[in-house]
């Protein structure tokens, strides 16, 4: 089964930092970037239960988590109205839990 998605503005907003930010580290760079992103996104549209949950995230939505293949980045995530939401692509190591307020609303 594949279902839509949308993501929290602000994640829009890191996801096109983060692409900016490769592109400046190597020509292409964001492109292979962006690529992976992608490629996370539809791995977890087809089966979005597949991929685990968020460990310190114990309220509900149940928020998970998709690695992005050759990046130290992940798509966070949840369901909602059989709809993927996509509150953060948050960086493994760096400020752990800084997307939470996303889910307030």
């Amino acid at each position: 089964m594949t279902l839509g998605y949308s993501e929290h503005p602000e994640a829009t907003n890191e996801l096109l930092e983060a692409v900016r930010r490769y592109q400046e580290v190597g020509v292409g760079l964001g492109d292979d970037f962006n690529v992976a992103v992608v490629a996370a996104i539809l791995d977890i549209v087809q089966s979005p239960s597949s991929w685990p949950k968020v460990a310190y995230w114990g309220d509900a939505p149940e928020v998970r988590r998709r690695s992005v293949r050759g990046f130290p980045h992940r798509v966070l995530y949840y369901l909602h109205d059989r709809e993927v939401v996509i509150v953060a692509y948050a960086h493994e190591r760096r400020r752990p839990g800084y997307w939470m307020h996303r889910l307030d609303g």
